[in-house]
């Protein structure tokens, strides 16, 4: 007997059946988790650009500013650049939140991913940390991401220099 070996259609139709069922259960659970790892990877590497500035400040005996990256070598100091265009950590030795001839630039940050934004409530322009190692001033900046003000992540500054992350709370916003 000459026998053939092979699915039939029934067996095709029924794998075809059962992959797209754990397809369509799989894939949202899926993009879920690689939306939640970049926002910890966003959230961290901010955290770790104020931490640099931080203890930059208080090694050097200058003040450490981080401002809105305008290009590679300027800040942005009018009021429609955003945080989403990346950062630049300099020694701010004049205080005046620009990057001046002879400061130090000491790490420039590319954009973030189009689909973040990166707001501060009163860091419009600019943060900066003094030789103590105490900010310039308290505030918080938000961390959002496609799927709104529920899954946002805050990066609080105390007056004390001190960073922290916390999630949504009452009264909180995403632009």
């Amino acid at each position: 007997m000459n026998r053939k070996s092979g699915f039939t259609l029934i067996e095709l139709i029924i794998t075809v059946a059962l992959v797209a069922i754990v397809m369509t259960i799989g894939i949202p659970s899926f993009r879920t988790a690689i939306l939640n790892n970049s926002r910890t990877a966003q959230v961290n590497e901010f955290v770790g650009v104020l931490s640099l500035a931080r203890s930059e400040a208080a090694k050097r005996g200058f003040r450490v500013t981080v401002c809105r990256r305008l290009n590679d070598t300027t800040c942005a100091t009018d009021t429609t650049s955003i945080w989403e265009n990346g950062w630049i950590v300099f020694i701010d030795q004049n205080r005046d939140n620009i990057i001046d001839a002879g400061e130090e630039v000491l790490k420039i940050y590319s954009p973030i991913p189009n689909d973040f934004t990166l707001r501060g409530n009163v860091f419009s322009k600019s943060i900066a940390y003094l030789p103590n190692g105490v900010g310039s001033e308290a505030g918080t900046f938000r961390l959002c991401d496609s799927r709104g003000v529920d899954q946002a992540r805050f990066v609080v500054i105390s007056m004390t220099g001190r960073v922290r992350v916390r999630e949504k709370e009452s009264g909180d916003t995403c632009p």
